[in-house]
């Protein structure tokens, strides 16, 4: 019973310390009902702990706030503008539904001191309150794990997804690569005995079931990073060589938009690019960027955006 009430104990204290707590020995003696020397000898057996095994944390005095506290001597420890910022990319993605959203907002808060936690907390109340997650709603982030899971053993899965006209559909896969592109989380995947090489890109909040089959794969055709280069605007398709003129105002943007993009040729009104892509995808991208591109290869894509223009054209002509 003796042995108990201490590891309950000795577990509080360190769960305290993990919170960011300051320990008072005094304070600690009168609330468990031991001298203070029992809980000093608790807290150093909880500083030898993590000594030990918590690499850059030590259990120190804080002679200011007259308590014990772990001290990080890490230079890796994340600062509390740090993880503000990825909170930023987390919300304005939209990505997850609120449940999951709260969830992983009070773990980063957590990660943090506790004397920042509320700073941190009304910094980002006012955009929580406001948060609309996209419209299906689902929870990913099971999904997202055992899905990179699979990615990670190269296990074949056999998926049932949902297309956008309602109906279910099966497929079996190599899963190669998981991305996130403008509010959606997608799985990319080798279709298994597909006459296509390329990938398919699959929705992650679509896909309904996910099994393993018991198999392995080895494919190899591309690095994951490699992958990911190419897979700007989530269309599958064959791997497509783009080379278009671009005379817009800024250059930057257009080679953060295609990681594999080379300049070819530089005149002073307009630059010559090429880049690689995975599918028609790019199509809607290039229209969006009105006279600022000219599309000059390949020669069937250029014609085919030659057409979807004149069309798009005629729907305003009175």
């Amino acid at each position: 019973m003796l042995d108990d009430r201490k590891a309950s104990r000795v577990l509080s204290l360190y769960d305290r310390l993990r919170k960011g707590s300051v320990l008072k020995k005094e304070h600690l003696a009168t609330e468990f009902g031991v001298s203070p020397k029992t809980v000093q000898r608790d807290l150093d057996e909880i500083r030898a702990y993590i000594t030990d095994y918590c690499i850059g944390e030590s259990v120190v005095y804080d002679y200011g706030q007259k308590g014990y506290v772990i001290e990080n001597n890490s230079s890796n420890t994340i600062s509390a503008v740090e993880v503000f910022a990825l909170v930023k990319i987390l919300l304005e993605s939209r990505a997850f539904n609120k449940v999951e959203l709260d969830r992983v907002l009070d773990s980063v808060c957590s990660i943090i001191s506790k004397s920042e936690q509320q700073a941190f907390r009304d910094l980002v109340l006012n955009e929580k309150y406001h948060y609309q997650p996209v419209s299906h709603g689902k929870p990913l982030l099971s999904m997202i794990w055992d899905l990179g899971q699979f990615i990670m053993k190269k296990e074949i899965i056999k998926i049932t997804y949902k297309k956008m006209d309602g109906r279910d559909r099966e497929r079996t896969v190599y899963p190669l690569a998981i991305v996130f592109s403008e509010f959606y989380f997608y799985l990319i995947a080798k279709i298994e005995n597909s006459e296509y090489e390329t990938p398919a890109f699959y929705r992650i909040d679509r896909i309904v079931v996910v099994k393993s089959i018991g198999r392995k794969f080895s494919y190899q055709r591309y690095e994951d990073g490699e992958l990911k280069k190419r897979v700007q605007f989530m269309y599958g398709g064959q791997l497509l060589t783009l080379k278009f003129k671009y005379n817009g105002p800024s250059l930057e943007s257009i080679m953060d938009r295609f990681p594999t993009a080379q300049i070819i040729e530089q005149f002073e009104q307009e630059t010559v690019i090429k880049a690689e892509v995975f599918g028609k995808g790019c199509l809607m991208w290039i229209l969006s960027q009105g006279e600022q591109i000219e599309l000059l290869e390949p020669i069937e894509l250029r014609e085919e955006l030659r057409k979807r223009s004149t069309e798009l054209l005629n729907r305003y002509v009175f």
